[in-house]
């Protein structure tokens, strides 16, 4: 559970462990204590708090429940009250509910008892000892429960309910509000936010718990302090956990390789809850403080491109990270402090479990170490901050069920200006069915070709950027393009609305989809059980023919390619990009970025397996040897081929008898 004040633009500090609170009496300056209601919908719930109604009072919600901004009648104190939502029309609470339920009031309650050294030392850290738990965790106010004080639907509306301290906003909102005005932090302020979480993740671990889904959204900023939410998915150290547990989720873009072979290898049916799954999960989050975004966010999106579901391209993800050997940082992350990168590198994200540092002891790296701990404890002297700013918190909206790309997440008519002619001649602007599949990707109907198209893939689409264009013959116009730092730019794609709300719409909506959310919640239990099986049993089918059968993103032949980019034309030279390229033992075809110095997958090895490798017509390309790589439609909708040179028509040959021997008859 973690909710927070939504209802307006809040003024906190960055996120600080000091003692001096961002807002007093439990008021925010958003909402003080006078917070605005719905009148006579909002109700009273244990004779003490008032659940407030209004759409505006939504902090989060899920497939399950709904957490809303609430008050104390007794203190005028806001609060969040969780309410789950399936016995509000009389349903019986499912096991999986109540067991969450249960959990999440136990953890809550043990979490609050004074910090007592584990048996493990190396989940100790003498910086918890001045620690009080209700500095680093989230409070637990109140629930509802049966006559003998146990947790259970209330007794007066058989309805569940949990009752904490209101948060101002996330980690994540934090990021993204820097992102969204492209402030980056400074040295100082992600040593000190990287001391907090390491402080807080630590002292859950001495309290016997792993978090297993720890990441950037998770972490949330109450009256100034950095606390540790969504507890109900704890489990405690030592416990096997099984891919059919319902009660346990994770975010793949944050997981560790070990969970990663865990969901995805036949060997490994079940995994021993560690604190080294949550110390990985820590070390992506530290390289979100440079990178301001989820580092691996463009790998995933290379796996969303021709992916059927979410979930598929969640696997696909999956399996290439429990085969890597070591972690690759983007180059910013490599550059921002040598002695950060050696905490991530020899510290953190290291890839063997076994070799990995507790959260306690990487208090004691140099690193974090600088400065001192005095203010992180319950002292009087103030903490260092991030910088003030004006955070909006976003309601967290998760759904924990996996969505087919047939049902688009928008679709709507614009007009598409045609390439290189006169945008002011309204012959030249095409009107065109359009939408945003599930996965991301732009599509379009061409009425010319009878069929329906992807204008930009998922993988493009996370790398662009929304502008208003004007001076055409359509009004209503919006251009979209690579952003500026991208290596690879795809063509500018001109559209324009019908309307000027039309208009505000489809850039909300593209929007979205270019700050494509990666850190997807996946759910055990049951289904992702058989989903995890016939995923396997599809992919390895279409990958029989890769030679040894063997998994892994190893090259089995590698050379030098030219990549035209999306939308280019074939006779001008820049529109051409030089790519170290390689084809993995699984099938894949993998590039080499020199932006990020780090390998990525250009098309997964399903990809491959369906796809049609074809030489063409060079006509009047500027480049040689060019042949086209074509993926497999998907629910009708066709993809833009990608298009390569190479040097010789032998090494043409090669590349086409390799790619061909990957793909299916």
């Amino acid at each position: 559970m973690g909710c927070s004040n939504s209802s307006g633009k809040a003024s906190p500090q960055a996120p600080s462990a000091g003692n001096k609170p961002a807002a007093t009496n439990g008021s925010l300056k958003a909402g003080g204590n006078g917070a605005k209601t719905s009148g006579n919908h909002d109700r009273p719930i244990f004779g003490k708090y008032k659940i407030f109604m209004g759409k505006e009072d939504v902090m989060g919600k899920g497939s399950s429940s709904i957490c809303r901004r609430g008050k104390d009648i007794t203190t005028g104190k806001l609060v969040a009250i969780k309410v789950y939502k399936e016995q509000s029309s009389g349903g019986k609470v499912k096991t999986t509910t109540m067991q969450k339920y249960k959990r999440q009031i136990s953890v809550l309650k043990e979490l609050m008892e004074p910090f007592k050294e584990p048996d493990d030392g190396t989940l100790w850290a003498p910086q918890l000892a001045t620690m009080k738990p209700s500095q680093i965790f989230m409070q637990l106010l109140d629930y509802s429960k049966d006559a003998n004080g146990e947790p259970a639907p209330d007794p007066e509306d058989g309805m569940l309910y949990v009752v904490t301290e209101l948060a101002q906003y996330s980690l994540k909102d934090f990021i993204a509000d820097r992102r969204e005005k492209q402030k980056s932090l400074s040295k100082e302020a992600v040593r000190d936010l990287s001391k907090r979480i390491m402080l807080a993740m630590a002292g859950l671990h001495a309290k016997g718990f792993v978090h297993v889904d720890m990441k950037p959204e998770n972490l949330m900023v109450f009256d100034g302090r950095l606390k540790v939410i969504d507890v109900d998915g704890c489990v405690r150290i030592g416990t096997k956990v099984s891919i059919n547990d319902g009660s346990i989720s994770f975010s793949p873009c944050y997981c560790a390789p070990e969970w990663a072979r865990f969901i995805i290898k036949d060997s490994e049916s079940t995994i021993v809850a560690s604190p080294s799954l949550d110390v990985w999960s820590v070390g992506m989050t530290l390289c979100e403080f440079i990178t301001l975004d989820a580092i691996w966010k463009v790998q995933y999106a290379s796996f969303m491109r021709n992916a059927q579901s979410q979930r598929e391209a969640g696997f696909l993800f999956l399996e290439w990270l429990g085969d890597i050997k070591w972690a690759p940082l983007p180059r910013a992350v490599e550059k921002f402090d040598p002695a950060l990168l050696d905490l991530l590198h020899e510290w953190l994200l290291v890839c063997d479990p076994k070799k990995r540092k507790s959260c306690a002891q990487a208090l004691s790296n140099p690193y974090l170490a600088e400065g001192g701990w005095e203010k992180y404890g319950d002292s009087n002297k103030p903490a260092v901050e991030a910088a003030p700013t004006k955070i909006e918190r976003v309601a967290r909206h998760e759904d924990d069920t996996d969505i087919a790309t047939q049902a688009p997440i928008f679709k709507g008519t614009l007009w598409k200006h045609s390439s290189n002619t006169s945008t002011k001649d309204q012959q030249n602007w095409i009107r065109r069915d359009m939408w945003l599949s599930r996965n991301s990707s732009l599509c379009y109907y061409s009425q010319k070709e009878n069929k329906r198209l992807v204008l930009i893939d998922a993988a493009k689409m996370s790398k662009i950027q929304v502008k208003d264009s004007n001076g055409h013959a359509k009004a209503n116009a919006f251009e979209l393009s690579s952003k500026s730092d991208e290596e690879e730019q795809i063509e500018k794609v001109l559209l324009a609305a019908d309307s000027p709300e039309d208009k505000v719409t489809w850039r909300e909506k593209l929007e979205q989809a270019a700050t494509m959310d990666v850190d997807q919640k996946f759910i055990l239990g049951e289904q992702m059980a058989d989903d995890v099986a016939a995923f396997k049993l599809a992919v390895r089918n279409r990958r029989i023919k890769v030679d040894g059968n063997t998994d892994g993103f190893e090259p089995t032949f590698k050379g030098t390619l030219w990549k035209l980019k999306s939308g280019g034309d074939r006779s001008q030279p820049d529109h051409w990009f030089e790519r170290t390229m390689w084809i993995a033992k699984n099938g894949s075809l993998v590039y080499h970025s020199p932006k990020e110095e780090r390998s990525l997958v250009y098309y997964t090895a399903s990809d491959i397996a369906t796809a049609k490798i074809r030489t063409i017509d060079e006509g009047n390309a500027c480049k040689p040897n060019i042949f086209t790589v074509q993926l497999q439609a998907k629910d009708g909708v066709e993809f833009e081929p990608g298009e390569f040179s190479v040097e010789t028509t032998a090494m043409r040959g090669k590349w086409i008898e390799l790619l061909s021997h990957a793909c299916g008859p």
